[in-house]
């Protein structure tokens, strides 16, 4: 899978394995949006991985929070993958 300059949204991204995944996702050139209901480490774990990365508060439950997720990984490009933690 070809990570690096695309685009994914981690659900559950803030922490656990979401996190990791987040990281990952950063570490190999890839863009991550960070959606979670954890702001305070949502936010934190953003400005941590840098200018590729956004944080989004999403329950994903919420057709609205899920569509600002989406709405944030258009505005970092084009949207190649979901991961559901």
């Amino acid at each position: 899978m070809q990570i690096r300059n695309h685009v994914f949204i981690v659900t559950g991204g803030a922490s656990g394995l979401g996190g990791a995944t987040s990281r990952m996702i950063a570490a190999n050139g890839g863009k991550v949006v960070i959606a979670d209901v954890q702001a305070d480490k949502g936010e934190a774990l953003a400005r941590e991985l840098g200018s590729g990365a956004r944080y989004v508060q999403c329950d994903v439950t919420s057709e609205s929070d899920a569509k600002a997720a989406a709405d944030a990984a258009a505005s970092l490009g084009t949207p190649r993958g979901l991961v559901s933690c």
